[in-house]
């Protein structure tokens, strides 16, 4: 993944030795793969509800089944579309199909304010890239999250999207050193819905596992 590694050249032109690394959404996902790919350089994880899709494709038990629907789910009707919408120039399409997908509402992109529907379009440039030449979603492999042997927190909103609840327990099966808080009134966005109790519960974490 190649924030993974842009964040890891960053670090190390710093010479910030091992970080404590706090990710929301991609962020978290791009902390996540820093962990696997370059162990040295973290001393502590938090990561907020990583869209680690693929994980669902490899769910135990009695959960595959539902985990590969939901899997091959958001393929169809959101990565593909979406990646069609970008690569013909049409990034307001795109963008609509992936706020219309999370919502699970067709209408959801034209309930929102102009102002927050061009806020969403401005934050998006970088997927003119990512959607056309890169992968929305990178694979990760069960097997590589379970050798994470980092400090970890996962935080998860209790009313956020159901796949990243899915996606946030399952990485609490895979890591072998975490801990997890689901914050009961919180969306998908919970670090402005829920900032004191997320600080809070950072603040304890780190300093259960000694860095504070």
């Amino acid at each position: 993944m190649v924030d993974a590694e842009d964040l890891a050249a960053f670090i190390g032109v710093l010479h910030l030795g091992g970080v404590v690394v706090i990710g929301h959404s991609y962020g978290a996902f791009t902390a996540l793969f820093l962990a696997t790919k370059h162990p040295e350089l973290v001393r502590a994880l938090v990561l907020a509800e990583p869209p680690a899709v693929s994980l669902l494709a490899h769910l135990p038990g009695d959960e595959s089944k539902t985990g590969k629907a939901m899997f091959e789910d958001i393929q169809r009707r959101m990565v593909m579309p979406i990646r069609q919408a970008f690569g013909r120039g049409a990034r307001d399409t795109g963008i609509r199909v992936f706020i219309d997908y999370v919502f699970n509402d067709p209408h959801a992109w034209d309930q929102m304010s102009k102002p927050a529907r061009d806020e969403t379009l401005r934050d998006a440039h970088e997927w003119d890239v990512m959607m056309t030449t890169g992968t929305l979603f990178p694979d990760i492999a069960p097997r590589t999250i379970r050798k994470i042997t980092t400090p970890s927190l996962l935080l998860s909103g209790a009313k956020s999207y159901p796949f990243l609840g899915i996606i946030t327990e399952e990485l609490a099966r895979l890591l072998p050193n975490r801990e997890a808080i689901v914050l009961p009134d919180a969306e998908h966005q919970m670090w402005f819905q829920a900032p004191y109790s997320c600080r809070k519960d950072v603040e304890t974490f780190l300093t259960h596992v000694g860095i504070q």
